[in-house]
């Protein structure tokens, strides 16, 4: 079959079901359309234009290009780039930048077919891009200011005068907009060879054979990893060592992103086809799901401590019991926040190549670097000298990638074979596999006297931090620090902690606990505004901490603009008869 690509004739005679996307980013080198959703068209991250229409290249097929005109960033006039480029940049609608081509690649057509769209015009064209950063309102702006500048044939200019008090356009952001910056999945090493893990199949279960001889023996396949092949500390973690890299044989794995087993091949697609041909023989075990089971089950998550992970508590100001009692009101609950994912547009990739005669050189879009060269180089058995990380821009992360996830099985694999090693989760194996915001149960009883001045609080939180800690222990801590919220409260009796169960791991995401602590403190306070007949936003406005005030832990405060920023909503408050508010501090 014969298609145009950027006005280049094109003869393809490959696998008529195989994806535009794969062709454009593996056979064409085009990289500025991205890979978010792996093929569910659900984030328009790789959107390019087809005989003028915008079209969702995971899900095109090969076959419905014949005659066909496909057209990427890269084929655009230099002009029409430009402008719309550096609209999205001066707009600020270009944080990490993954989804942005796709927005881009949007935005060109739907200005083309229509010079002067409305704004809801412009929302139903962007209603198949996703963006996790940004956010839609800077976005739609950008696309009015490219589409007033397209109309006018002027340019969009970015100043660049690097003085402090003046707009300076954020660093990169102009080619991440473009799609020529690239993020770790779009890399390409000589020589480099390609790796899949093979996960749990049960959150719980005893593994008693791990039988590779099916995989070694499939097309383009090199080698595939074991425990057995770690030759350092399998074991690691942010605040405890106990998350391993690999699960042995005999071990029993925690949950259903536990890695057994990475196969590497020539090519991504067999080694995908061979990882599902690792034969794994389990005894399957009950797990433990429910956190407020967790202290007393009899199921041990880890056989070497514990299902409580952590725990913190702080008392101040006297006895809380009396203090309650002494209220004239008092409000009485439990609240519950669930598990979150965080959603990034660019799941997990790490490239590991030999460096420096025996080290390794780590190509990851983590969010501690440092972290990562510490325990790659335990997890090898390396010096820190031995083990190089180079840090490339990530698209998202809000915290979900504090944790290793695919960087250990890169790196021991281009060890191993001293060869370039990529390993790349797609979308299903990332929501199974990093950790995620931690559910909590909360106990909350709050008082306040009869003129609405808080009085106490006291709070038991229960935190699930799944089935490794991650950095369960800070989350908890950062909670119960944060549990009486942005107000000043004289007597607190605070309990949080993090237990094990066998569900996914959690760790951080942003709000790091103190949204959970916020959302129970808050109704709390709705509550006692009721019963007491209480003005909503003058109770938070005479309760909230000011100049002098102390937090939870007993911090004093310097430089407190709680109030500043109520006064700030106070008019559009009061303006609704339906509204809510609500306050928080953070850190």
């Amino acid at each position: 079959m014969r298609f145009w690509c950027n006005g280049t004739e094109v003869v393809y005679e490959g696998e008529p079901s195989r994806t535009l996307l794969s062709w454009l980013r593996n056979d064409a080198g085009i990289t500025s359309v991205k890979d978010g959703c792996s093929g569910q068209a659900a984030c328009g991250a790789c959107m390019v234009e087809v005989d003028g229409k915008p079209l969702l290249s995971c899900v095109t097929r090969m076959d419905r290009l014949e005659g066909a005109h496909v057209t990427t960033i890269e084929g655009w006039p230099e002009y029409v780039r430009r402008v719309l480029g550096r609209a999205f940049v001066d707009a600020g609608a270009v944080q990490c930048g993954f989804c942005t081509p796709g927005f881009l690649a949007r935005t060109k057509i739907l200005l083309q077919n229509n010079p002067r769209p409305t704004r809801e015009e412009i929302v139903e064209a962007l209603s198949k891009n996703v963006c996790r950063c940004t956010g839609f309102v800077k976005i739609i702006e950008a696309v009015e200011m490219a589409a007033r500048a397209l109309a006018a044939g002027r340019e969009i200019e970015l100043y660049e005068p690097g003085k402090v008090g003046t707009r300076q356009p954020k660093y990169d952001a102009y080619y991440k907009a473009i799609g020529k910056s690239p993020f770790v999945d779009d890399l390409r090493l000589e020589g480099m060879l390609f790796g899949a893990l093979r996960m749990s199949d049960h959150p719980r279960a005893r593994v008693l054979s791990i039988d590779v001889t099916r995989a070694c023996n499939m097309p383009g396949v090199l080698r595939v990893v074991t425990a057995h092949d770690v030759p350092g500390q399998r074991f690691v973690g942010l605040v405890e060592q106990d998350w391993p890299v690999y699960i042995a044989v005999g071990e029993t794995t925690r949950y259903i992103g536990d890695v057994l087993a990475c196969v590497v091949a020539a090519s991504e697609e067999q080694a995908r086809a061979a990882v599902a041909a690792v034969d794994i023989e389990y005894e399957v075990l009950p797990p433990l799901v429910e956190m407020t089971e967790a202290e007393a089950s009899p199921v041990q998550v880890h056989p070497d401590r514990p299902n409580l992970a952590g725990r913190c508590a702080i008392t101040r100001g006297g006895d809380a019991g009396a203090a309650l009692a002494a209220s004239a009101y008092v409000s009485r609950g439990v609240y519950e926040t669930q598990r979150i994912e965080h959603a990034f547009l660019e799941t997990e990739c790490a490239i590991a190549e030999p460096w420096n005669g025996d080290g390794i050189r780590l190509f990851t879009q983590s969010q501690g670097v440092y972290e990562d060269r510490k325990q790659i180089a335990s997890f090898l058995g390396l010096s820190g000298e031995q083990v190089d990380v180079v840090l490339v821009p990530a698209g998202g992360g809000f915290g979900g990638k504090e944790d290793l996830t695919v960087q250990g099985h890169a790196a021991l694999a281009a060890w191993l074979v001293k060869r370039p090693v990529k390993v790349r989760l797609t979308r299903p194996e990332s929501l199974t596999m990093h950790p995620k915001r931690h559910p909590f149960r909360m106990e909350y009883e709050v008082g306040c006297d009869r003129h609405g001045m808080l009085t106490v609080v006291r709070a038991r939180m229960l935190a699930d931090t799944g089935a490794y800690l991650s950095v369960g222990t800070k989350v908890v801590e950062r909670a119960v620090g944060h549990a009486t919220g942005a107000y000043n409260v004289p007597c607190v009796d605070l309990e949080g902690k993090a237990v094990y169960t066998n569900n996914i791991p959690c760790g951080a995401m942003r709000g790091f606990g103190v949204n959970q602590a916020v959302y129970a403190i808050e109704n709390c306070i709705s509550d006692l505004c009721a019963q007491g007949g209480f003005d909503r936003w003058q109770f938070r406005y005479d309760n909230a901490l000011v100049e002098g005030s102390v937090t939870a832990t007993g911090q004093v405060l310097h430089n407190v603009a709680v109030r500043e920023t109520l006064q700030a909503v106070k008019d559009e408050f009061y303006r609704h008869r339906y509204t809510g508010v609500a306050c928080s501090i953070k850190n």
